[in-house]
């Protein structure tokens, strides 16, 4: 006989169209929700055992929300609630930076998750193809595409979640919302995955060219966790250097509070030459949280051309980002988050990625390119385990470089 499996569809639109709302199988309890806070069409999955619970946000092209293991948080709390993907304009000068109207920074009002994928034109600044009339937004546009329908599998050992939307060009058509104007480029299929009495999240995202030429293939992911006072992210690198070409601030790889919290300090530092670890999926690199506790967050991700640590803090109220019809501030809540931010080119369009990693971002007709992470809750003899690994290939081989 087969294995028994749980198979069900949710509606993520409409929750009246749902038979249930909550579900619950193998140790497995799954419930589609809406804050009533937030717009009429959007909501989201919360995934429960025992122990863990993980948010998912099908709005946000299924990106992760919150996630706890016994209450513990492993993302970021966001300064921001989920917007409506429907009245969306990314391409709009309604954010101001310090006063200025800045097009293509809509995004910043939208960046909420604690995993969220970018892309596929672009995944980092705004940018201007030279020649071209068109912009391209602030890390693209996949992360505010929403995924109307969500497939549950359960079994006896996991529960696996599934999405999918398609990526088009966005810009043709004008009776149509934005996500669903123009030709189709890319069907991106999303699966994540939590195993049955571990405190582990699977991400599966399967990027396939629906063209019939091959194409450039520009992704990227910010992966946003809970920081305390002391909380350390360390990645195993042989170099680093402060994304602007500055010289490194003191305890880069230490997040603190901010001591004014209107005031929003913001650090990104890049690494290149990170060691590879070999897993039954190849080879990956993976770096650690350690929390004052001597709890960790293990992350492990494939080689990308481009990765830099990201600590923020403070910003609540603040009048760097506010809406440029009103000056009213974008954030009532401080951005306290540390995390990483990897790509397939450069976050600065300034070439500045890991030139040995070997990557090649063209997919052919018809081809998938499959991108696979993984984060898991760390007690703290296997948090020590790690680090010291870390440290000890950090001593052996790692170099600053300032470029100023």
């Amino acid at each position: 006989m087969g294995e028994k499996k749980i198979r069900f569809e949710l509606d993520c639109i409409k929750l009246t169209n749902n038979p249930n709302c909550e579900r619950e199988s193998y140790g497995f309890n799954v419930k589609i929700v809406h804050e009533i806070s937030e717009p009429a069409n959007v909501n989201r999955i919360i995934i429960s055992s025992s122990d863990f619970q993980v948010e998912l946000l099908p709005s946000k092209g299924l990106s992760v929300g919150r996630a706890f293991y016994n209450n513990i948080p492993l993302f970021w709390e966001p300064p921001i609630s989920l917007p409506n993907p429907d009245t969306l304009d990314l391409l709009s000068d309604e954010i101001a930076i310090n006063s200025k109207k800045s097009e293509g920074f809509t995004y910043l009002k939208t960046f909420m998750g604690g995993i969220e994928f970018y892309g596929l034109n672009n995944w980092g600044m705004p940018r201007r193809e030279e020649n071209e009339n068109r912009l391209y937004p602030l890390h693209g546009e996949t992360s505010n595409i929403p995924v109307k329908n969500v497939e549950v599998v359960i079994n006896n050992k996991e529960i696996r979640l599934t999405g999918t939307f398609i990526y088009k060009t966005f810009i043709e058509g004008t009776k149509k919302v934005w996500y669903e104007k123009g030709k189709a480029l890319f069907e991106v299929i999303k699966t994540i995955i939590i195993p049955k009495d571990k405190p582990v999240i699977r991400l599966s995202d399967s990027i396939k060219n629906t063209t019939k030429e091959s194409m450039i293939l520009d992704w990227g992911y910010h992966i946003t966790f809970f920081p305390e006072s002391g909380s350390k992210l360390l990645v195993p690198s042989s170099l680093v250097e402060e994304r602007s070409g500055k010289g490194l601030p003191t305890d880069f790889e230490t997040w603190y509070p901010a001591k004014e919290k209107k005031i929003r300090t913001e650090t990104g530092i890049i690494h290149k030459g990170l060691k590879k670890y070999c897993s039954d999926k190849g080879e990956l690199n993976t770096v650690l949280i350690v929390y004052p506790n001597k709890n960790g967050i293990k992350l492990s991700f494939p080689t990308s051309p481009y990765f830099q640590t990201w600590f923020c803090k403070g910003g609540a109220n603040s009048h760097e980002f506010t809406y440029a019809s009103n000056g009213f501030p974008v954030f009532q809540r401080n951005w306290d988050g540390m995390g990483i931010e990897i790509g397939s080119s450069a976050l600065d369009h300034d070439g500045n990625i890991d030139k040995n990693v070997n990557y090649n971002n063209t997919v052919m007709p018809e081809y998938n390119y499959d991108i696979e992470i993984e984060i898991e809750f760390l007690l703290p003899e296997r948090t020590q385990e790690l680090q010291k690994d870390i440290e000890k290939y950090n001593e052996s081989c790692r170099k600053i470089n300032a470029r100023n």
